[in-house]
């Protein structure tokens, strides 16, 4: 990045006019704070109707720089409610937003240099870029849109591809959830790559065999590919059918958390798969959206405090300027303290209704496979709570696919 400097910028009229291009922007952005923080808090307790209330409203609707955003939360919410359609449309939408998004803005380029990076139109970190078409494959999952969820993998495998060389942290649950879309149309070669890729950048200590496509722990010592695979697991008689479950965790940290280190949310778990009493199995976790995004702050910082340092230049030219034109030293004051003092501040946007903890479990179960239970256990095994599952439950010849996530009960609604 070119060094900028006071004298640099006053010898440019360019770059001052750029200047007080972005401050007008700022006065002329709208923010969409109160409807995306209105429908977060009522997707925490549980409130899905009223949760995708506060994204159709009208403040949520002339959110523009917000839209990528809105449209991540909402198809979140609209997926808890079983509105995999709907939830679809939000996801596929605020996808292609983000890929226009990459052709640079040069008005909001330019206010971002004068306030902050919260006035460029929200894009999402390359991890919620990724796990936006993991997510939509699994709507396409629940509806047997088996070609749909496909597509999404192919999308999934191209947006991952250029951050992975940048160096930004990759998710084993992505690739995993690429994989299966790809082996359910009969694609096995390309489906073992998959699977394969999420065993190399699956969490310590987890192993997925790219044969197969079983999840199960890591002997000690044991390489990312190892020459045994991994065997089916013991089953009742008639079993000959397999279940992947998705088991969804959790919510991923608020904005604004201290990802200097790890994020301390609530500890992970696991889930048991129990069907028809039995207990066929149990997930394992493949990505942990806290670990995620403290990777992704931290490949990040750098970029950030290379620009944060040119933005504190260009706001002391402008008040210098404010100053020596109004012959006002006070004003000028005032505008250091505005741009400086409050205006200086970090975009905390982030996608907050995802899972903190995205876990799969592939398990054994019978052709006739009609209800799931999932049992909700802490890291010391004491169960949580259980979840009933008959819908979405979705197969295609051997293989039934099912996903679940963790909400509590719907609390009282809100005070207005």
């Amino acid at each position: 990045m070119p060094r900028v400097t006071p004298s640099t910028v006053r010898r440019n009229p360019a770059r001052r006019r750029c200047a007080l291009a972005g401050l007008a922007a700022l006065l002329l952005s709208g923010c969409a704070t109160a409807p995306i923080e209105a429908a977060r808090e009522n997707f925490r307790r549980g409130r899905l109707a009223q949760a995708e209330q506060a994204l159709t409203s009208e403040d949520a609707r002339k959110a523009e720089k917000d839209r990528v955003l809105i449209l991540m939360e909402r198809g979140t919410i609209r997926q808890a409610a079983g509105q995999y359609d709907e939830s679809s449309r939000d996801w596929i939408d605020a996808a292609e937003h983000a890929k226009k998004l990459e052709t640079y803005s040069v008005s909001k380029g330019a206010a971002s240099f004068v306030v902050n990076d919260s006035v460029q139109a929200f894009r999402g970190a390359p991890y919620e870029r990724t796990l936006l078409h993991a997510l939509t494959a699994l709507n396409h999952f629940a509806v047997t849109n088996w070609d749909d969820a496909a597509v999404e993998a192919r999308r999934l495998i191209e947006t991952a591809a250029a951050p992975a060389k940048e160096g930004f942290p990759e998710d084993a649950f992505s690739y995993y959830v690429a994989g299966l879309a790809l082996e359910m149309i009969d694609d096995p070669s390309n489906a073992a790559l998959l699977y394969r890729k999420a065993a190399a950048v699956a969490p310590p200590g987890i192993r997925v065999d790219d044969a197969s496509g079983r999840i199960g722990p890591r002997a000690p010592g044991e390489t990312n590919a190892p020459a045994v695979p991994l065997p089916r697991p013991p089953a009742p008689a008639g079993w000959t059918h397999e279940l992947v479950c998705f088991v969804l965790l959790g919510h991923a940290p608020p904005g604004g958390a201290d990802m200097s280190e790890r994020w301390r949310g609530p500890p992970g778990g696991h889930a048991e798969i129990r069907i028809g009493g039995v207990t066929a199995g149990r997930s394992y976790p493949l990505a942990d959206v806290a670990w995620l995004a403290a990777r992704t702050d931290l490949r990040l910082a750098g970029i950030r405090a290379a620009k944060t340092a040119t933005r504190v230049v260009l706001k002391e030219v402008i008040a210098e300027s404010v100053a020596q034109s109004s012959h006002n030293d006070a004003l000028g004051d005032l505008i250091r303290l505005l741009l400086i003092g409050l205006l200086e501040q970090p975009d905390i946007r982030r996608w907050e209704t995802l899972p903190g903890m995205l876990q799969v479990a592939r398990v054994p179960c019978p052709p006739d496979l009609a209800n799931v239970e999932v049992v909700l256990r802490a890291p010391t095994g004491a169960e949580l709570r259980s979840i009933a599952i008959s819908r979405p439950l979705a197969h295609r010849r051997t293989l039934w696919v099912a996903f679940v996530r963790d909400l509590p009960t719907p609390a009282p609604a809100l005070p207005r």
